[in-house]
């Protein structure tokens, strides 16, 4: 019998015994092995990341890794989920990730590492274990950190995420741009895990407990240092500013810096105008509202917003009457109909309406469209 044929049907009966997640059998097996157990492992038949996939109890886990003598953990393995079923699996997270295989096998290839795969199924005692015997957090599989595969995969969650800050993750390493596709709040906490981190609390309690005093300008500098530990990418700023969620890119501006705060008004009034994509001011009127009515951090006063807004408003009653007067009905109903968004506040009432129209003695069809749209 050729030795490939031996170590297949070994292959075999080992799955068998892992899925059972019986470890005196497992163990009899193991002792009964003429050959070292590292010798059924192969390009993608791995002991290790097979058990972490079949929930094994950490006991048969940390066996596995000290009987396969492993020189590190940092090696990817063709997925092995083929080779069993998990249809009745009591967890139906995992079986839900059963189910949607199909998708997670063509999102990445189907290769694993031992610790993406503790991680996908939440095992963190595993995690754990295999972080502090060198798994790295930043290895990368085809290109992507862990991280993004499990964001890929839908199976990225607060407490995964706060598990992997807890053991050394930061944005020292993983660069913040590739965030950039995350929920705000995975953004938000690798934020704040990295900036005013333990130290800097630290910092602060010695200054406390030993009633040691400190200049303004001085805490201005270490908070300015935190701060500059971290540039947020612009592609971020510009992703909630063109959504209008104006509480995010708040959010990220108080990492901006505030000797910044010039170049970021300048970057805001900017992208406005970039985001005008109707030529219809909409962009700017919606941001300088929020100003208006919230209060927030944004380096723009609320007399500023209103004033913005204010000559908004005056240029397209300007308009409106430039074009009432001209008689044309076509570039007047474009002009209303893009303007939809802020004809409320154009004119208070429909006698003003009515004004325009006995004061200029428009036609009949400018009256039509003056009555369709602000409803006389």
């Amino acid at each position: 019998m050729k030795t490939n044929d031996i170590l297949s049907e070994k292959q075999k009966l080992i799955l068998e015994l892992l899925k059972s997640n019986n470890i005196d059998k497992l163990k009899d097996f193991i002792n009964s092995l003429k050959t070292p157990l590292y010798f059924l492992n192969s390009t993608n038949f791995d002991l290790l990341t097979l058990a972490l996939s079949l929930n094994c109890t950490f006991y048969i886990i940390k066996l596995i890794y000290n009987r396969c003598n492993y020189k590190t953990l940092n090696y990817v393995v063709k997925d092995i989920y083929h080779l069993y079923d998990m249809s009745n699996h009591k967890d139906e997270t995992i079986v839900n990730y059963q189910n949607s295989l199909e998708v997670l096998m063509d999102s990445n290839n189907n290769v694993k590492s031992p610790l993406l795969v503790s991680l996908e199924f939440s095992d963190f005692q595993s995690v754990e274990f295999l972080i502090n015997k060198g798994a790295d957090m930043y290895f990368k599989i085809n290109g992507k950190y862990i991280l993004e595969i499990l964001r890929e995969e839908n199976l990225l969650t607060m407490r995964k995420l706060n598990f992997l800050l807890k053991n050394g993750f930061s944005l020292k390493k993983f660069k913040i741009e590739r965030l950039s596709n995350f929920e705000f709040k995975y953004i938000k906490k690798c934020l704040e895990n990295f900036v005013f981190d333990i130290n800097f609390i630290k910092y602060l309690l010695n200054l406390y407990k030993n009633k040691a005093g400190i200049s303004k300008r001085k805490f201005n500098h270490r908070v300015n240092n935190e701060i500059n530990k971290i540039e947020i990418p612009m592609e971020l700023y510009l992703k909630y500013l063109d959504r209008k969620d104006y509480k995010k890119v708040e959010y990220l501006y108080k990492y901006y810096g505030t000797e910044k705060t010039r170049s970021f008004k300048d970057f805001i009034i900017f992208y406005l105008n970039y985001f005008d994509r109707n030529y219809n001011k909409k962009s700017f009127y919606d941001f300088f509202n929020f100003i208006i009515n919230n209060e927030n951090t944004f380096p723009f006063s609320k007399e500023y917003a209103i004033n913005e807004n204010e000559t908004i408003i005056i240029n397209k009653k300007l308009k409106i009457v430039e074009l009432i007067k001209n008689n044309n009905n076509l570039k007047l109903e474009t002009f209303l109909k893009n303007n939809n968004y802020i004809l409320h506040c154009l004119y208070s009432s429909k006698s003003e309406i009515l004004n325009l129209i006995n004061e200029y003695n428009v036609s009949s069809d400018i009256v039509d469209i003056l009555r369709k749209y602000f409803l006389i």
